[in-house]
């Protein structure tokens, strides 16, 4: 008779594990308008997990997040199968069947989240992959403890309040990891923050969509189209925005004149400019400058 495998869920030695009651959830997250979007449930951390087997076939309440330190494992969402090694990270999504396991030989080393609400629904569903490399951080491992050690203090409002906004930023070095790994791996160069750069570079001139596309050796149209869907905004609209941003300091830091500061953002229109200014922060260059210490 074939002998059955050891599977446990838990009960690792040094495991960490916390479960917010449903009542907590409730009061100080669902009812909470500053975390109530995006929030933790559960966390854990299992080092060394020899045996670790988890399956819900009608997947879980909410999305995890588990992000492998060390060692090795597998998950298996609805069917497929994505091998997870060091450095990876995948994001199970709520609801959706799924197994996953340590490896036999290299049980994985991981850190866990349950996470819930309405941006997180959002979050996850605009994931194109649920596996990526998430690379190693002891900053966010730190970050991890940080959040563990104030919910382990107790589920007063406060506390919950810190974790879960330590919690956005924890994940969201995750889900934006390709903006932060270039000492882990090459990485294919990005023409919008290409673009964002040379903006910042130049902001004492003013340039077109077609001098811009040129520099970083793309159509305007193409340029216009892969910036606008990551940004939200157009190439020009978003320099202008830069452009007001360092007017805003000028008019705070500084005493140089309204006309003075417009030629410095690379304007010589001074009516262009206020308009501008106007459009982008709803008060006009004077104003601001005189409410700067209201």
């Amino acid at each position: 008779m074939k002998k059955q495998p050891i599977r446990k869920k838990d009960g690792f030695e040094d495991q960490k594990s916390i479960i917010v009651p449903r009542n907590v959830l409730a009061k100080q997250c669902i009812g909470n308008e500053i975390i109530n979007n995006l929030y933790i449930t559960n966390i854990g951390y299992y080092p060394k997990a020899q045996n670790h087997y988890r399956k819900r076939i009608n997947g879980a309440e909410q999305h995890i997040l588990i992000y492998c330190f060390e060692g090795k494992g597998n998950v298996c969402l609805e069917q497929v199968n994505y091998p997870v090694e060091a450095g990876n990270f995948i994001v199970i999504p709520k609801k959706k069947e799924h197994v996953y396991e340590a490896d036999p030989v290299l049980p994985w080393t991981i850190y866990w989240f349950h996470f819930s609400g309405p941006g997180a629904d959002l979050l996850v569903s605009q994931m194109q992959n649920p596996k990526a490399y998430g690379g190693f951080s002891e900053e966010r491992n730190t970050l991890f403890n940080t959040i563990y050690s104030r919910l382990e203090r107790g589920f007063s409002r406060e506390h919950m309040i810190y974790a879960n906004l330590c919690f956005h930023q924890y994940i969201g070095e995750f889900i934006y990891a390709d903006k932060h790994l270039a000492n882990d791996r090459e990485l294919v160069p990005d023409k919008v923050e290409e673009t964002i750069d040379l903006m910042r570079n130049n902001i004492e001139k003013m340039m077109s969509l077609k001098e811009m596309a040129l520099a970083v050796c793309l159509s305007p149209s193409h340029l216009s189209a892969i910036f606008k869907k990551k940004t939200g905004t157009s190439p020009i609209d978003y320099f202008n925005q830069l452009k007001i941003q360092k007017t805003t300091q000028y008019l705070l830091f500084t005493n140089l004149r309204i006309n003075e500061i417009a030629q410095k953002i690379g304007i010589n229109d001074p009516y262009y400019f206020s308009r501008l200014f106007s459009n982008v922060m709803g008060i006009s260059p004077k104003q601001y400058r005189d409410n700067r210490f209201s």
